[in-house]
């Protein structure tokens, strides 16, 4: 899979940075401290709503974090 990774449009402390792979409908987020995840069965939509939320670490803990399954990849 190879997805584009770019930073939110706002600053976060939590997500260093974010991608979606638009074959398999995974949302991929790269953290700040550390750690890549991919979220597969994210929509586009939800994707983009994250990416530029005012806030996309609270995005990300309301609406993605403990709904989502998700695999992590790299430390």
């Amino acid at each position: 899979m190879a997805v584009t990774m770019s930073p939110p449009r706002n600053a976060s402390s939590h997500i260093h940075s974010l991608g979606y792979d638009d074959e398999t409908g995974t949302m991929v987020v790269q953290f700040t401290k550390g750690g890549t995840y991919h979220y597969p069965g994210v929509d586009k939509t939800t994707f983009l709503d994250m990416k530029y939320h005012e806030s996309p670490g609270e995005f990300f803990h309301r609406n993605v974090r403990g709904k989502v399954k998700h695999i992590k990849v790299d430390r």
